[in-house]
């Protein structure tokens, strides 16, 4: 008897250790024609440094139809194809989200999403940003792409137009904003946009959103790094003071920020493969010569991933400023530190490293630079 009762007491405690937590998220959906046998659920972990984290493969039956449950936590997700399409998910607590996909393997597969108010408004904003891209800056990128075409492209024009290409993004993430502030509320999907976040005035915006995300979800990850982005972008307004960069020159000796002595430096984060970066060179090339390297100067950090095309853009620009590159993209350390998540983006600098100015460019920083040191 005395065996038994510890069999069972042992049973009883077996049990009790591997209860699982219930599934309180649901993911199905249907895919069009069904050539795909498996999606895979990934988390974004670090939406800005593109860290993910691999959470579950999910089987595709021969009609196209899946079906999976998860104990997750709220948080912004994704569901990559094998086809290489994927779409981003804003899970929320007890939600059944279906993913409906149509023309799988066309240029012109759609992508419908319903079930989750938390997805479906993170959908919603997508679609409002891909369109706004493409009306506001993606055509203009079109245009210059045409005139580069001819035999003897306008030189002129296509100046023009890669300014008004420039100008025009900030455009674009101004209707960004003011579609986050009338239509997403305490969304999950709010740390997706997070990665579009910019702009000193917009940061009585953006500390809104974090305080009232802040007090919905008090205990959630996600808030956490939701509060995180805004102090950084605070941190790295004009009047901030700028964290120290360092960071591999072309020869790979390590080259700090606070190394370049001068009364102003503009720290230019551009990369090869980036068109309006490239543009710019022609601006830059004439304001660095302007000056004596004790009154002006510039520290260049590259987003690249590959050295050679770094160092070919460099000569063929003749960007003969310090010039450093970790050669991680938006993993970049400094990327991160100074909240850049797209090009190009810069920082003007005095010498006590104070931010005095932001994104500024060609005849903008021309002038300016003109005014301080006249």
């Amino acid at each position: 008897m005395r065996t038994l009762v510890q069999i069972l007491f042992l049973f009883f405690v077996i049990t009790s250790c591997t209860k699982k937590e219930p599934k309180t998220v649901e993911i199905n959906g249907h895919i069009s024609p069904a050539s795909a046998t498996y999606l895979i659920l990934q988390k974004e972990t670090d939406i800005e440094r593109k860290i993910i984290e691999v959470i579950d493969t999910i089987k595709v039956d021969r009609q196209g139809a899946f079906r999976a449950f998860y104990n997750i936590e709220p948080y912004v997700y994704s569901l990559k194809f094998p086809n290489k399409k994927s779409v981003t998910l804003a899970i929320g607590k007890n939600q059944n989200i279906r993913v409906d996909v149509k023309n799988y393997n066309s240029e012109n597969a759609t992508i419908t999403i319903s079930g989750s108010q938390d997805a479906e408004d993170l959908a919603a904003y997508e679609n409002f940003r891909v369109e706004s891209l493409d009306r506001l800056v993606e055509s203009v990128r079109r245009s210059i792409k045409e005139l580069k075409k001819d035999e003897n492209p306008d030189l002129q024009k296509i100046t023009e137009l890669g300014q008004l290409e420039l100008s025009n993004y900030h455009a674009h993430l101004d209707e960004l904003n003011k579609f986050i502030k009338n239509n997403m509320g305490e969304t999950v999907g709010l740390y997706a946009t997070s990665l579009r976040w910019k702009g000193a005035k917009n940061l009585g915006l953006f500390d809104s959103i974090a305080s009232n995300f802040e007090t919905k979800y008090p205990d959630l990850e996600i808030s956490k790094k939701i509060r995180e982005k805004v102090t950084r972008l605070q941190q790295t307004s004009i009047g901030g003071r700028t964290a120290d960069i360092l960071l591999p020159s072309i020869d790979g000796t390590e080259l700090k920020l606070s190394s370049v002595r001068s009364r102003f430096i503009l720290i230019d984060f551009w990369a090869s493969w980036c068109g309006p970066c490239r543009r710019e060179s022609g601006s830059l090339n004439d304001i660095y010569a302007t000056y004596d390297r004790a009154d002006f100067d510039i520290y260049g950090v590259s987003l690249d991933d590959q050295k050679q095309k770094w160092i070919d853009a460099i000569e063929k620009d003749n960007r003969i400023w310090s010039n450093v590159s970790s050669l991680e993209r938006f993993k970049t350390p400094a990327a991160y530190d100074y909240a850049v998540t797209a090009l190009p983006d810069n920082f003007l600098i005095d010498q006590n490293r104070t931010i005095i100015a932001k994104n500024v460019h060609g005849e903008e920083l021309a002038k300016l630079l003109e005014t301080l040191l006249k």
